[in-house]
């Protein structure tokens, strides 16, 4: 009688139940989930943060006198693309100096982008765009003539102006 208890009871082995899989996979995808969310973590880190904050907040006086230089100089840009060139109108920007463009991703340093502007006709400068620019990106143009001076502003919108080259 007794070895008819035992089998009435006497179920399958655990491997071959549901649950203890239905269990095992609920904790291997939790697993599976936190590695892949540390992994973005580190490799898709955000540039918000800047690592040497002491160093741009001693900076910002300095900028903050360039720009004054520039007001002083009466030195001010609009800008415009056109044929996948930089094209901007600076007024009273010395000739002679070296300009540098800077033009900065609101979120991602990695895709900011630094050209050195030439010289054109009158009072216009220009520089050949290699990546691509959208709106909302920050631009600075800088120069030593006859003082440091720079202008800043953000992209507001982008037209494309088809243009003999």
């Amino acid at each position: 009688m007794s070895r008819q208890i035992v089998d009435q009871y006497d179920t399958k082995p655990w491997y071959r139940e549901f649950w203890p899989w239905f269990i095992i996979a609920l904790l291997g995808s939790v697993v599976t989930a936190s590695l892949i969310t540390v992994s973005i973590a580190f490799n898709q880190a955000d540039d918000l943060v800047i690592d040497d904050y002491y160093k741009v907040g001693l900076a910002i006086n300095q900028r903050i006198e360039e720009r004054d230089t520039a007001a002083r100089l009466g030195v001010s840009a609009t800008i415009k693309i056109i044929n996948k060139r930089f094209h901007t109108t600076l007024p009273h920007a010395s000739r002679d100096s070296s300009l540098e463009l800077t033009l900065a991703h609101p979120f991602e340093a990695d895709r900011d982008m630094t050209f050195t502007l030439l010289p054109g006709p009158d009072e216009s400068w220009f520089a050949g765009l290699t990546g691509e620019v959208q709106p909302g990106w920050h631009w600075s143009i800088s120069g030593t003539d006859p003082a440091p001076w720079l202008v800043s502003g953000r992209l507001q919108s982008i037209h494309f102006i088809d243009a003999a080259p």
